[in-house]
């Protein structure tokens, strides 16, 4: 998280985050098992970095309405 400067994301966050990662991670299992496997490992890939992309998207929804709560309180003020 470090690599990222993620380490100030809410709880929530850090949990999708941690989702996407194992996802991530999951996939060079896949790239390591294409030459064992005569299953096609690299459609399972591309539906992993799919998902890892519909978790990023979630994070970034939470984020943005966050961002916009904020804005809204500053306009308040």
């Amino acid at each position: 998280m470090d690599r990222y400067q993620l380490e100030d994301l809410d709880e929530k966050d850090l949990i999708v985050l941690q989702r996407i990662a194992t996802d991530l991670a999951g996939n060079s299992f896949f790239k390591t098992g294409m030459a064992l496997s005569f299953a096609k490992a690299e459609e399972q890939a591309k539906v992993t970095y799919l998902s890892a992309l519909t978790e990023q998207n979630w994070m970034i929804i939470r984020q943005l309405s966050r961002l916009n709560k904020n804005i809204e309180k500053l306009l308040e003020k």
